[in-house]
């Protein structure tokens, strides 16, 4: 279908091959998801519409276009085009000022992204190479770079039908989706992509096979199973073209990738921007949606942070400990609002009540005594007395009842009123949407609804079981007995190994306490002596993780074996107070990018804490050390104060801790104090924030009134 016309005057919506310039650059959005992950939010509203961090979800996708010199958008939508189309009228990327032209297509036909793809060679919209984004993407990475990268590779390589951006992390990272995944196989130097294949995940693959010919072809090639796909891609003109050849290709990944690079014919080539630095990542599930609200009021996104105030009239501060509150919050006097937090205008707290880690939208009433911790709350919603609220969506215009319980997992969405004394458990999807037949991106489909306690429970009837396990993984809450974080390594597969059996790639978790006790030896005398001689962090993380493989180790056994290694290297020179400091921030900030591989939940933070506490325990200055070491690792965001103050409390009640060991610990008393001083909670009585008006590195200090 052609655009809507939506454009601003005196512009064409979609140039002919004649008009369109080399140098213009235009991406497609698509606004739909495809999937049910977000149901029953999506029923009543577009998840590219979904409030994230109290700011529109695609208000960030379209920030980014712009810092990478877009000039002309596609906003592809199926459900809820309506909303969108409004939603982008009112907004500034509709005036003359707008650095973009932005043209709605309405496509209620398309069920995926091969749909819109074949739907976008047909109308003859594109003429140049375009970005292909989804428009629930949350990115500072510059653009520029990498598209004079892809445009220069074209140049040389003529069959280049696609550079796509993917970033390292941890096969187990908090932004890294449940349930989905795939193994990306590069050349050498990790720029060329010969082969994907997505994994299975139910039950996890622990195996993946690769095409003979290419190993037969390659005497070396990497297996990639701890990048994160971006979902953000720079593709040619005649890649549209080839989806219409392919009438059943649904899917960018394991139908367009995996097919152009399995079948020889064709002759294309696809490569890939491996990000070092930067954030990327994708709210594609209620999973990621908590995870990337977490990342972006940490700051790891800026400068898109809640403080930035992307939207008019928004008035958000940064205060110490990442605390954002707009003009006009009311707390009462007793109110303690905890570090990680942000509250929009209009908001009242009442007396007694404890809010931590937690995103509130604004013109929302919370009464008194109740416990919010990872709530994420959004606008014009009534809270009682007496609630206790976990790691929970509550929807717009929701009312919560008194003494009403909401377990981490739950969505309560848009206008439910939830009785006095609810117990909602984490599986609990709550909607007053009461059609027996309701459209989404999937098209019309029938929903069972029981009505509990003035509630409409929802559940989706026509689900398969591989669909069920899919939704389980992508909420809030999801606990399963074992993970696809064994596909987390890289591996080189020489030819010496072309003759060997079909290579392993997983492994399991059960591995014998002989393997990892050799784990535990070999790893703390390959990073004392990587350590020694002074070699790249490059090379300590490649034996690591070779070591790792070899053992069937976990991440608990390499933070152990790490902080064996540290403690291990850095005591000795310790001869003085002032060498104290040299040492360890030396020696830290040095191992920063092998700590940023195994630290990703504050968990992980109490753990290698614990393990630093223990190798310390009964050495001179060990509570010296540690403090140290916990002072470097909070200024370098390895660790936060929720995590340095879970270890610290923790440690009091810990049944295994030795005399030696609570002596060290007592050694971090003084910047423990001070983080539940300055860096911690704070409540209304606080008359002195500190406002960050650069890049929430510094802070200022600054009077800021509630």
């Amino acid at each position: 279908m052609a655009p809507a016309n939506k454009q601003k005057p005196g512009k064409k919506a979609g140039l002919s091959a004649e008009e369109a310039p080399e140098s213009l650059l235009q991406a497609v959005v698509l606004a739909d998801s495809f999937n049910k992950r977000f149901r029953p939010l999506t029923l009543e509203k577009p998840r590219c519409l979904l409030p994230l961090a109290n700011t529109p979800l695609i208000e960030y996708t379209l920030e980014f276009l712009a810092l990478g010199g877009v000039q002309e958008i596609f906003l592809y939508c199926c459900a809820h085009a309506d909303m969108i189309q409004q939603y982008i009228q009112n907004s500034k990327w509709s005036r003359p000022s707008s650095p973009f032209d932005i043209h709605i297509v309405e496509s209620p036909s398309s069920t995926s992204v091969g749909d819109v793809m074949r739907e976008l060679d047909q109308t003859g919209l594109i003429k140049t190479d375009f970005i292909l984004i989804s428009g629930d993407i949350v990115s500072n990475v510059p653009l520029q770079p990498i598209l004079e990268e892809h445009k220069a590779r074209r140049l040389i390589d003529k069959n280049c039908i696609m550079t796509t951006i993917l970033r390292e992390t941890s096969a187990d990272h908090r932004t890294k989706p449940r349930g989905e995944g795939g193994i990306f196989t590069t050349d050498i130097d990790g720029k060329q992509i010969l082969h994907y294949e997505a994994l299975r995940q139910s039950p996890t693959q622990e195996r993946v096979g690769l095409p003979k010919d290419l190993v037969r072809t390659r005497d070396t090639f990497l297996l990639h199973g701890d990048l994160l796909d971006c979902c953000i891609d720079i593709l040619s003109f005649e890649v549209p073209p080839l989806f219409t050849e392919n009438f059943d290709w649904q899917h960018s990944r394991k139908d367009f990738l995996h097919g152009i690079l399995m079948d020889e014919l064709y002759g294309k080539t696809v490569y890939c921007h491996i990000l070092k630095s930067g954030y990327a990542g994708r709210v594609q599930s209620l999973h990621t949606y908590d995870s990337v609200t977490r990342d972006i009021i940490n700051r790891w996104t800026y400068p898109f942070c809640p403080d930035s105030n992307l939207l008019d009239g928004q008035t958000y501060k940064y205060s110490r400990g990442h605390l954002y509150k707009e003009a006009d919050v009311i707390l009462a006097q007793s109110a303690v609002i905890k570090e990680g937090t942000i509250i929009g205008a209009g908001t009242n707290i009442g007396h007694g009540t404890i809010v931590a880690s937690s995103s509130i939208g604004r013109n929302c009433i919370i009464g008194k005594n109740v416990k919010l911790d990872g709530a994420m709350i959004w606008d014009n919603v009534v809270i009682g007395d007496n609630c206790t609220i976990g790691n929970a969506i509550i929807a717009s215009e929701a009312h919560i009842n008194d003494g009403c319980t909401i377990a981490t997992g739950a969505v309560v969405s848009y206008g439910v009123v939830v009785e006095k004394g609810t117990d909602a458990s984490c599986s609990t999807k709550f909607t007053q949407y009461t059609t027996n037949t309701v459209r989404d991106e999937r098209g019309y489909k029938k929903v069972v609804l029981s009505k509990t306690k003035n509630l409409i429970e929802y559940e989706e009837s026509e689900e398969s079981e591989e669909e069920k396990r899919e939704i389980a993984k992508s909420g809030l809450y999801y606990r399963e007995n074992t993970s696809d974080s064994n596909l987390s390594d890289m591996s080189t597969l020489s030819e010496d190994e072309k003759g060997k059996k079909k290579r392993r790639v997983g492994h399991s978790r059960n591995a014998s306490e002989n393997d990892i006790d050799m784990f535990s030896r070999e790893a703390l005398h390959s990073l004392l002596g990587s350590l020694k001689a002074g070699h790249s962090v490059d090379i300590m993380i490649l034996e690591l993780n070779s070591l790792r493989m070899a053992a069937n180790a976990d991440f608990n056994d390499v933070r152990r074996a790490t902080a064996a290694a540290v403690i291990t290297y850095m005591h000795p020179k310790v001869t003085s107070n002032a060498a104290l400091v040299d040492v360890v921030e030396g020696t830290l900030k040095r191992l920063l990018p092998l700590f940023n591989r195994m630290i990703f939940e504050t968990s992980d933070q109490v753990q290698l804490m614990g393990f630093m506490q223990k190798e310390l325990a009964g050495k001179e200055r060990g509570g010296a050390i540690l403090q140290r070491i916990a002072m470097t690792l909070y200024n370098d965001d390895l660790c936060d104060d929720a995590g340095i103050l879970h270890w610290w409390n923790g440690g009091k009640s810990l049944a295994g801790e030795t005399p030696e060991m609570a002596k060290v610990r007592e050694g971090v008393r003084p910047f423990c104090e001070w983080l539940i001083g300055e860096g911690g909670a704070t409540s209304s009585s606080e008359e002195d924030d500190e406002d960050d008006e650069d890049d929430g590195d510094e802070d200022d200090d600054d009077e800021d009134e509630d």
